[in-house]
């Protein structure tokens, strides 16, 4: 298939790797190129101990495939970073190293890169299998899985996940992923920043770009993944230019709790009732279940209470990793501190409501309501 382009166009094909698992890599280099496009592939072992599995040796003649194994563990950021530097390439396409890809996918961005030679970027898809149990189906609900398909829904992009993305080199310049952002967010910070040094030019939506990506851990609960989202999001909020889109808001469920077991040490100095405090500890959880509760309902199509519990604890753990992260770099500022990752505009306003929240408030009062009247 060709394509009208300007001038020819060269696409580096960027792959972090822990595994070098050749059952996704090799469909992955064996993609159909499109036509007028030079097209190398950067495989980047983040693990010493890595070996190039034979299969991918043995691609004879193959001068587009180059290998880089880091003498030390560098992490997700730094790994990328040095696969971006390694090639000249005019558009860089990252994916991730366990996805699986549709065989038109090079042929989709060249038409994309045919069409808007002078794009930012372009956001592909990344889908998921169905849900396989109550884990995944959460994190459906949840829109962890689903933020991978706004392309679908989206023409244009601020940032989006790097399992299926690709820059434009030149305005890219030498911004890099920040290595100080080890938990998550990485994503989110570099492809705004990016954004926003171009005169918030916007990542063009290619919905035809599509690759399918396992459920993390076969379906497993992913506490880890939740609590890292959770510090990652607080670390980069702290970034130039995210520091800008920031606002404070209504207190989660973590963060309450925590302000209602303070307020019990000086009742409990002052020989004071911890009765109402109690209260409004019950009240918060039991809003908190009602409410996801509600949400699976009308989001899910399911009533399952496996879900529901699913979908609170990997809620509350991603909460939790914002407060452990204010607390473990003691800015007190940071609590009740959000990034607004649509980024509208700069300085958004503060303890702003949607229907879950004024849901959850409902159910709050009302519940309080009823604690209270019910132990008088």
């Amino acid at each position: 298939m060709k394509y009208f382009c300007l001038m020819p166009a060269s696409i580096d094909i960027v792959i972090p790797s822990y595994r070098l698992n050749e059952k996704y890599l090799l469909p992955i280099l064996q993609l159909p190129k499109p036509a007028g496009f030079d097209i190398n592939f950067y495989l980047v072992a983040d693990n010493p101990a890595a070996k190039v599995p034979d299969s991918i040796k043995n691609l004879v003649g193959r001068t587009d495939i180059h290998t880089i194994i880091n003498e030390k563990n560098l992490g997700f950021s730094a790994t990328r970073n040095k696969g971006i530097d390694a090639g000249h390439g005019d558009w860089i396409l990252l994916l991730d190293d366990d996805i699986t890809s549709d065989a038109n996918l090079l042929h989709a961005y060249g038409k994309a890169i045919a069409s808007h030679p002078e794009a930012l970027g372009f956001v592909g898809v990344t889908n998921f299998p169905p849900s396989v149990n109550a884990v995944t189906k959460a994190l459906e609900i949840n829109g962890v899985s689903t933020h991978f398909q706004l392309a679908l829904h989206e023409k244009e992009l601020y940032w989006s996940a790097t399992a299926n993305i690709m820059l434009n080199r030149a305005l890219l310049g030498d911004r890099r992923f920040s290595p100080v952002l080890t938990k998550s967010t990485e994503d989110m910070e570099l492809l705004f920043r990016n954004a926003f040094e171009n005169d918030l030019k916007k990542y063009i939506a290619v919905p035809d770009a599509v690759v399918t990506h396992p459920w993390w851990g076969n379906g497993a609960i992913q506490t880890k993944r939740m609590l890292n989202y959770g510090e990652g999001a607080v670390e980069a909020s702290w970034l130039y230019p995210l520091k800008l889109y920031t606002h404070y808001d209504f207190t989660n469920t973590t963060e309450t709790l925590l302000i209602l077991l303070v307020a019990i040490i000086p009742c409990l100095f002052f020989h004071i009732s911890v009765r109402f405090i109690l209260f409004l500890a019950v009240a918060q959880i039991l809003s908190e279940f009602l409410t996801n509760f509600y949400k699976a309902v009308k989001v899910g199509h399911t009533a399952n209470i496996a879900v529901v519990w699913q979908m609170m604890w990997h809620k509350n753990m991603m909460e939790t990793g914002r407060l452990l992260s204010v607390i473990k770099s003691e800015k007190l500022t940071g609590f009740g501190r959000r990034i607004d990752g649509s980024f509208r505009k700069a300085h958004p306003q503060n303890f702003r409501l949607n229907r879950w929240k004024i849901i959850k408030l409902s159910f709050f009062v009302i519940l309080f309501v009823l604690l209270y009247y019910a132990s008088r």
